[in-house]
């Protein structure tokens, strides 16, 4: 079948965060991505548009699936080589924080690149840290670009969006250590990491803001061993992050 342009149109829309907040739904692209949606809990999937190349193998009445020929699908994707299928998905209701179990937990100081924070929520994924608390600047959970990076890490993932200055005090009184990674902060292999770690990271160009700095109860830092500048906050994360689980496996 053929999309009509309205229906064009509006799937397109969604790649403009405006219309994904307005409609609470957001865009997945691609075979491997669709399966593992296909397949969790979190999210509910609105409608399925797929090529003829591509079998749904589950068929579910909570969702439509429609047909549609390879050029509709490239008018409606983000990518430059679409991938037989595409999926509309309903925004996920607000969670509660919870703050009682003994792990790490993570913390984004206004970053703002989508690939950066869908590699984020991936790395940490790997290194069993499922919830993440954004500060409000930071760049949209459900840009595609955050999803595809996310390699279906964030169907897993316990994703916040706060005032991170409004959280701190929670965290504190929950035992949480306040640690945020800074080029003045002490050697993170010469650190001992606590169970319940609050880690925070910066932003790409300017790093956690002095506030949140001053809230800190250790800085900690990545030592330097080239001529680099710095590193991307995504690397930086999971330089961190598999430190912590060497000392608290």
């Amino acid at each position: 079948m053929s999309l009509t342009k309205n229906e064009i149109k509006f799937v397109k829309s969604l790649h403009q965060k405006k219309y994904r907040d307005s409609n609470q739904l957001f865009i997945v692209e691609g075979e491997k991505l669709i399966q593992e949606l296909l397949s969790q809990k979190q999210y509910k999937i609105e409608c399925i548009y797929h090529t003829q190349d591509y079998s749904i193998t589950e068929q579910n009445e909570a969702f439509s699936t429609f047909l549609i020929s390879k050029s509709d699908l490239e008018r409606i994707s983000n990518l430059k080589t679409p991938n037989k299928v595409l999926a509309t998905v309903r925004f996920k209701e607000e969670e509660d924080l919870d703050l009682t179990k003994k792990k790490l937990v993570l913390l984004l100081d206004e970053v703002k690149d989508p690939g950066n924070l869908g590699t984020i929520i991936r790395t940490a994924n790997w290194f069993g840290v499922d919830q993440i608390i954004c500060s409000k600047n930071t760049v949209d959970l459900y840009n595609p670009k955050t999803i595809q990076a996310s390699m279906g890490a964030i169907y897993e993932a316990h994703i916040h969006y706060r005032y991170l200055l409004q959280i701190l005090p929670a965290l504190k009184a929950a035992d949480y250590i306040l640690t945020g990674a800074s080029l003045t902060g002490e050697n993170i292999y010469q650190t001992s990491f606590k169970e319940k770690t609050a880690l925070i990271m910066g932003s790409e160009s300017h790093g956690i803001s002095t506030e949140i700095m001053q809230a800190l109860d250790q800085a900690i830092l990545i030592p330097k061993y080239g001529t680099a500048e710095s590193l991307n906050v995504g690397i930086a994360t999971g330089i961190i992050l598999a430190e912590y689980k060497r000392q608290l496996p």
